[in-house]
Formats: C-alpha cells, structure tokens, sequence
C-alpha cells in the first residue's frame, strides 16, 4: 500500500498544498506551528474518517473559508484509488472513493491502512482506560470491517438501554422491553469481547516479541485483556457469564441509571518484568512499550491486509533516545513512512542509506528539499 500524492485545499493552515511522496520515506521538515501535525492529521482522516486530536470538524477548514478538502491517491493490490474528503462548517462530511459518494463514513476504514505514532500516544500506558479501548478499537476496525459496525451498535444499544434504565419506575412499559435490549447488549457485546480477545492476543504476542529485542532481552513485556464481563471462552460461555452480570446487579444499574457491564468498560493491563507499566515503567520502559505496541501494529495489518499500513510518525524522534530510535529507522525499511521533524540534520544522518524525499512546510506551505 502505497499513497503517492496528497492534496489539500482549505484545510486548517493550509491554504492549498501538494506533494507527490516517495514510495519509502518522506521526512517533512519545519518549525513548530507550521503545519506538520496538520498534515499528519490529512492523512489519518482520509483514512480512519475523523481526527486524531480532540478538536470538531469545524475547526479543520481553514478559519477564513467554509469548505476545505483532503484528497489522496494510494496504490493497493495494484489497484489505483482515489480518497476524497469534502469538510464543509457545520454540514455533515461528505467521503468520496474514486469518485463515488459513500453512504457512510465508517465505509472508507480499511482502504487506506496507518499506524500513527505521535508523542500523546504515551496515554496509551498513562491515561484512562478511554485512550486504551480507543486504540485497540481503530486497530480492529481497520482490519476487521464489521468491528466497526458492532462498535456503533453497540453504542446506540448501551444509549437506549440507559435511558430505560434511568426512567424505569416512571415509564410502566419500560419494564416489559428491558430484556429485550439486555438481549441485545448481551449479543453485540459478546461479538466484540471475542474480536479483542483475538486481537490482544496476537499483539499480545508480537509487542512482546518486539520488547525483549529492544531490551537486550533483559527484560519482559505482558499485557492482558481485562474484560468487564469476565473470562473470554467461547462464545456460549461469554453470553451466560454476561447475562449473569447483569441480572445479579440489575437493581444496581438502575439506582446508578447505567449499564454498568460489558465492553465500553473494558480495559489493558500492560505490564514488564510482572509489573503494571502505568505505575511502575520508567520513562525509557514506558516509550519502548509504546515503540513495542506501535510496531506490533504494523505486523498485524501486515498479516491480516497482505500489504504493509502507512506509518506515520508525528515528531516522536525527540521522545526516543538513540537507541530506540535507531531501532525504530531499522525497523521502517519496507514501509511507506512519513515523518515529520524540526530537525533535519538527526534525520538525515538516521536516513543516510534510505531513498527518500524531504520536504519543508512553513506558514502551511509545501515545497521539496533537494538531497
């Protein structure tokens, strides 16, 4: 999987730019407050739909125009294909795909494949279990289509049965539907417990893998699916332990007036040499897990896609130290990268022996470096 030229129009600070990318290794130089975050985000939103920072959709169209665009042509299985998206203020996004309107958004994930590696991603190992569920679940779904699919499910499902829950006592009927919806939160819940159960278990795998050769294999990276429902078996298994959850503490999820059991309570526990990396990993422990986790990512689509995702790396060199950066060049050959940097002098020196391309952005503002 290849992108071989982007274009922007309108798209924060970008008034409209373009750039036709190395099929190995792009390096887009530039101070801080350029753009190179911006075009990091372009790339990610034609991919996964939406963005990457907690920001609305307003807020990436220019602050001068009402409608901006992001459009990016990508080689898959030797299939040329055209991504489009067309932000207007306060409209719904509209996504096009070699020129054909999708109905929904969530239809686009899978085509254009990425693993994002930016310096927020250490909530991954520090933050809420939000930030967790948040990363295994884009993972999934752009591997898995109809992850996705159970995942807004499921979201509209847990809406409704709260609200029957809140106004239980004062809405007779409510009383007569509620196991219906208990059917369905047991049913779509169970179907995305199983989907992370394997998908934990295969990073679970491969992320440690990684870890102990970054190590010096001195040291042991586990992490673990903690699942609010319980053990994950079988499928049969899963649904009686869930609904078991749910009738022993029903009068509870009523006085709370929430669904207190299933996935959107989940959690990863990440854990080296036995102990919970979150309390305990030093600053080095806690990057080379994220490094660990990021690159274990790539392998995964790798293996489930049969091409390789585009990686993004969004100025994390300066969070690594030599060693864990000269692992992470070494690891790139292969994949299509775009990185993004204030100092070009580091990375040409770490990129000496790649074919690549550098750019500079400046005041939102593309152009090429000759090297």
């Amino acid at each position: 999987m290849i992108v071989n030229k982007l274009i922007i129009k309108n798209y924060r600070n970008f008034k409209e730019a373009e750039a036709e990318l190395n099929n190995s290794l792009n390096i887009f130089i530039g101070d801080n407050g350029q753009g190179k975050t911006n075009l990091m985000e372009s790339i990610y939103i034609a991919s996964i739909g939406r963005t990457f920072r907690l920001n609305s959709e307003n807020e990436l169209i220019n602050f001068f125009e009402d409608k901006s665009s992001v459009e990016i042509h990508i080689t898959k299985n030797n299939y040329n294909i055209k991504i489009q998206i067309i932000l207007e203020k306060n409209k719904k996004k509209q996504v096009f795909i070699n020129g054909v309107k999708l109905d929904k958004t969530s239809e686009m994930i899978g085509i254009l494949n990425n693993v994002i590696f930016t310096p927020d991603d250490m909530k991954i190992i520090k933050g809420s279990p939000v930030e967790r569920r948040k990363f295994i679940n884009i993972d999934i779904s752009q591997i898995k289509p109809k992850y996705k699919y159970l995942l807004n499910k499921y979201k509209k499902i847990t809406t409704e049965r709260n609200m029957l829950l809140k106004n239980y006592y004062t809405k007779y009927e409510n009383k007569d539907i509620i196991s219906i919806w208990n059917d369905y939160l047991v049913n779509t819940g169970t179907e995305i417990s199983l989907y992370r159960d394997e998908y934990i278990s295969k990073l679970k795998n491969t992320a440690a893998n990684i870890y102990s050769s970054i190590s010096g294999n001195k040291e042991k990276l586990d992490i673990f699916y903690l699942s609010n429902i319980g053990c994950i078996t079988d499928r049969e298994e899963v649904k009686k332990t869930f609904y078991d959850k749910i009738n022993k503490n029903f009068n509870n999820e009523i006085l709370r007036g929430t669904s207190l059991y299933g996935p959107h309570k989940d959690d990863l526990i990440i854990k080296i040499n036995g102990k919970e990396c979150k309390y305990f990993g030093s600053q080095g422990q806690q990057r080379s897990a994220i490094l660990a986790l990021k690159l274990a990512e790539i392998e995964i689509i790798k293996e489930e896609a049969g091409e390789y995702p585009i990686l993004l790396l969004d100025d994390v060199l300066s969070e690594l130290d030599n060693k864990r950066k000269s692992y992470l060049i070494e690891h790139i050959k292969g994949i299509q990268t775009i990185i993004t940097s204030t100092d070009e002098l580091e990375l040409n020196i770490l990129t000496k022996n790649f074919n690549k391309k550098i750019f500079n952005i400046n005041e939102g503002k593309i152009s090429s470096i000759l090297n």
